[in-house]
């Protein structure tokens, strides 16, 4: 697609704000993130389902279902951790992973259908189609990396990889700052 060099001052600044909109949510993600981790909530949910995933369980048979399959899937961080939780103890580590999720999907959905507007109706600034666009990618394999290295706890480990944690808050960092580094860029 071509771009032109010049855009309107309302332009830079519907981009600008839409970037520092961006900026925030990731930093939110990374609190969010963190508490989960805190609140050894990162297990809680045992599938991945990036539609269906996203409504809670919405009444007692879905809970327990839901319940059984933590004490299931992540049998030896349950048995090491919270072999004496009930029900009601669950629901506030899967709202935890539920509400990490569904920021992220949040995140996703406010940073990808602006740009793709932005792009469709040529208003991204000139250089900067394929720095987001990384950004973009960057971000949806965010989840595939949070999904991997949740898959690792749901052995007989009774935690995630430390590694794979560790690449999944490097990529967030990673996504900070090149949204940060993009902000500022068009500012200055």
């Amino acid at each position: 697609m071509k771009q032109t060099p010049s855009f309107s001052p309302s332009i830079q600044k519907a981009v600008r704000i839409w970037l520092l909109l961006g900026l925030f949510m990731v930093l939110g993600q990374i609190f969010i993130g963190g508490v989960t981790r805190l609140t050894d909530s990162g297990l809680s949910i045992t599938e991945w389902e990036v539609v269906s995933g996203t409504l809670p369980p919405l009444n007692a048979t879905q809970w327990d279902k839901a319940f059984e399959a933590y004490k299931m899937a992540a049998s030896r961080q349950h048995e090491v951790l919270h072999a004496t939780m009930n029900l009601a103890e669950f629901k506030w580590i899967y709202f935890w992973e539920y509400f990490h999720r569904l920021w992220g999907r949040l995140l996703g959905l406010a940073f990808g259908l602006p740009f793709l507007v932005m792009l469709v109706t040529r208003r991204v600034p000139f250089g900067y189609a394929g720095r987001l666009t990384a950004l973009l990618c960057l971000g949806g394999f965010q989840g595939v990396i949070g999904w991997w290295m949740v898959k690792s706890g749901l052995t007989e480990d009774a935690s995630v990889s430390q590694y794979r944690l560790a690449l999944h808050l490097g990529t967030a960092l990673v996504i900070f700052s090149l949204l940060l580094w993009s902000g500022l860029d068009l500012i200055y």
